[in-house]
């Protein structure tokens, strides 16, 4: 039979329906959204190692960046916690507020050594801070603040920070540091971490001063791999089709001020 408008070409024909918001076999798909961008604030504070409140007192007034995409929904079912973060840098260190609120909540490692956060209640950053290197740091931490710090230019091949560094890594989650399994609750739970990264770790040999006012590629993600309600939720989109974090080519921006 002799094809009539369109359908003399099929090439165009995809394209139009990928646009419209379908597959060439007929199902929808995920249209792709904007690359964002997190401001990362410079602050200074009293002393080289702050307390706690003069943390917080600087994160409150920060904006703060919805962790809310969902790329793969057959992954997520149901299940949507909320989930944020705030970061900003001193002159020293690089800091990240995570604020979550959700019904399950699971922390089965109470050590970085031998962790798999991904398993558990996980927030990850993924950052490139050297532009012309290429290399960027995943740092993933379960809700209690253990895991890992991967570092590389792919997701193959990667090396490992190992416990003196991981050991610089301050970490304070409002759920304290021990493991406690699974916790299910008929309403949600809020609770919040701070990871604080010295930034001479990521850096890899140029100065602190090198990094301000640059914007740099990275993102940020909520998963439960192994959770009675797994889920998958990323800052910026990702464009595959099944849940892969190691994407530079989805990261968003972090800009310096």
């Amino acid at each position: 039979m002799k094809g009539t408008g369109l359908l003399k070409y099929p090439v165009l024909l995809c394209l139009l329906l990928g646009w419209a918001g379908f597959s060439a076999s007929g199902q929808k798909v995920r249209k792709m959204e904007k690359v964002k961008t997190a401001k990362v604030a410079h602050v200074v504070f009293s002393s080289s190692v702050p307390d706690m409140a003069e943390i917080e007192s600087k994160f409150s007034s920060l904006k703060s960046n919805s962790v809310d995409v969902v790329n793969w929904p057959d992954r997520n079912g149901s299940y949507f916690p909320e989930a944020s973060f705030k970061i900003m840098y001193s002159d020293t260190d690089l800091y990240i507020r995570y604020q979550v609120k959700e019904t399950e909540i699971r922390s089965t490692f109470g050590a970085d050594s031998g962790s798999r956060p991904w398993t558990d209640d996980c927030m990850e950053l993924f950052i490139a801070p050297v532009n012309e290197t290429g290399v960027y740091f995943n740092i993933e931490m379960n809700c209690t603040g253990h895991g890992i710090v991967g570092y590389g230019d792919s997701k193959k091949d990667r090396g490992h920070f190992e416990k003196e560094r991981m050991d610089r890594i301050r970490r304070f989650s409002t759920l304290g540091s021990e493991a406690f399994g699974d916790r299910l609750s008929e309403k949600p739970v809020s609770w919040s971490m701070i990871i604080v990264i010295p930034l001479d770790l990521i850096l890899q040999g140029r100065s602190v001063s090198s990094i301000k006012g640059t914007t740099v590629r990275g993102n940020v993600f909520k998963c439960g791999d192994e959770m009675k309600n797994r889920h998958y939720l990323t800052w910026n989109p990702v464009g595959t089709p099944k849940p892969d974090y190691h994407r530079p080519e989805f990261f968003g921006y972090f800009q310096f001020e």
